[in-house]
């Protein structure tokens, strides 16, 4: 694998059986996932407040006075 590369996600690899023999399987565990939730947790709230914002424009009245 490339340095630059990563791995995100919980994968198994399960073993594969035969009639004679058993091949390892391999199984690929996500270290830092609490901080791809809390990534995602913000990108969702900051989506909602977005959304709000997006309406207020859409629904904007503007107001001129006479200079």
């Amino acid at each position: 694998m490339k340095d630059k590369e990563k791995m995100l996600g919980v994968r198994k690899y399960d073993n594969a059986f035969s009639a004679d023999k058993e091949e390892p399987g391999i199984t690929l565990v996500l270290e830092n996932g609490e901080d791809l939730k809390t990534a995602i947790k913000k990108a969702q709230q900051l989506s909602a407040e977005l959304q709000s914002v997006l309406e207020c424009i859409k629904h904007f009245d503007p107001e001129f006075r006479m200079k």
